[in-house]
């Protein structure tokens, strides 16, 4: 019921769609897009615990990283987003 609501809201070539500040996917090249970015997001602070890494390291080196992948996925889902 959900889904047929999202549907009938997306306009075509809507990869996501607005809601308060941020963007649910709505079509295929969404949740690809955010499952790469989901997938990033995890994977990069356990790479870098399991390669024997400080707290320090994680701190000035990933975090940053991470907060920059956040902000490249919210701006590409501003471009291809219809807001509600």
């Amino acid at each position: 019921m959900a889904t047929d609501r999202l549907a009938k809201r997306s306009k075509k070539g809507s990869w996501f769609l607005g809601v308060r500040r941020s963007y649910i996917p709505i079509s295929w090249q969404g949740v690809c897009i955010y499952m790469a970015y989901v997938a990033y997001i995890i994977a990069v602070p356990v790479a870098w615990y399991r390669h024997g890494h400080e707290l320090w390291g994680l701190l000035t080196n990933v975090i940053p990283l991470n907060i920059g992948a956040t902000l490249l996925t919210q701006f590409v889902a501003s471009k291809t987003s219809k807001r509600d």
